[in-house]
């Protein structure tokens, strides 16, 4: 489906993604984990605004499928050092971020209540819902020597003859031998912990950034990662919504500027490589596409870009 987007009058836009193979993460260790597994569930959204059923999420847990027959679930990757490139079939027109995503691992999963009478945030509004994660702790433990009893039987003679002393009757008897199974030492252990999480869906009613395009194009933009936590929420503004979710009045959002970069798009993987030579030389027609920002530029700690924030009046 993405070689005849042009006859399908749709578009194919390509964003960058932090790629979290260049994370290194050791999977042995739980610090390590629940950081991957957070910087995992950033997603952000993009919603076209004349058609809102026209979406596209960016990010690794986004539930896409690589079918290129079916147009909803039409896109593909490719990886340029730390940056992953998804490359998305979509509807012409103008497109804004309209929410973002995002997990916390060992955080318990609501806020404080606040007063009966909440303002609804200018900005939107966040759904918190909690759920558990399981850590596996490696290590080692130190484990005594063990034994066990086995039980030797025997003969014996019961009588024997005066004139030769040959036995002419004979016994059993049985006695206990302990007998060592392992030699003591320190041997690996794994410890399993339950740890309560967060999941953070955020949906947005101010502009943070948007693009446009049209159809037939076939452009690159730069990308905002849902580095969490992405957003922050006004005091005494949650409020559990139903049987599972809280929410909560946003405050701030911050996202993560990913540069797009042309020429790490052509020296990325070659989707010919992957049996996609079709679209291969689709990308060649590539151009970028500078987009609308809203949000403002703020200091930022994150090792993927600058950050940006756009907060409530």
């Amino acid at each position: 489906m993405l070689a005849q987007f042009k006859s399908a009058g749709e578009a194919i836009v390509v964003v960058p993604s932090p790629s979290l193979d260049s994370l290194h993460t050791d999977f042995q260790n739980s610090d390590s984990i629940a950081n991957f597994l957070r910087m995992r569930s950033g997603t952000t959204e993009w919603t076209n605004t004349s058609r809102p059923s026209s979406t596209f999420k960016v990010g690794y847990d986004t539930k896409n499928r690589g079918d290129e027959n079916d147009p909803k679930h039409a896109y593909f990757q490719v990886v340029f050092g730390r940056t992953m490139y998804m490359i998305y079939l979509v509807d012409p027109g103008h497109y804004s971020i309209s929410g973002v995503s995002y997990n916390l691992p060992r955080t318990r999963g609501f806020e404080t209540p606040g007063g009966r009478n909440i303002s609804p945030s200018s900005l939107g509004h966040a759904m918190l819902k909690s759920f558990t994660i399981d850590e596996f702790e490696h290590g080692k433990k130190w484990q005594d020597a063990t034994y066990r009893n086995e039980t030797v039987q025997e003969d014996y003679c019961t009588s024997r003859r005066v004139v030769n002393n040959e036995c002419t009757s004979w016994g059993k008897s049985s006695y206990d031998v302990k007998q060592q199974t392992s030699e003591a030492g320190w041997v690996p252990s794994i410890q399993q912990n339950t740890l309560e999480a967060r999941s953070v869906k955020v949906e947005l009613n101010k502009e943070f950034a948007a693009f446009d395009i049209a159809a037939g194009e076939v452009i690159l933009i730069d990308g905002f990662f849902a580095e969490p936590p992405a957003a922050t929420f006004k005091d005494k503004s949650c409020k559990q919504a139903d049987q599972e979710q809280m929410r909560c009045e946003l405050k701030q959002v911050s996202l993560v500027q990913m540069l797009g970069e042309l020429e790490e798009v052509r020296k990325a993987d070659n989707p010919a490589d992957w049996g996609m030579p079709k679209l291969a030389q689709t990308l060649k027609a590539l151009t970028y596409r500078p987009i609308q920002i809203k949000a403002r530029e703020v200091q930022g700690d994150s090792a993927w870009g600058p950050t940006y924030a756009l907060k409530a009046e």
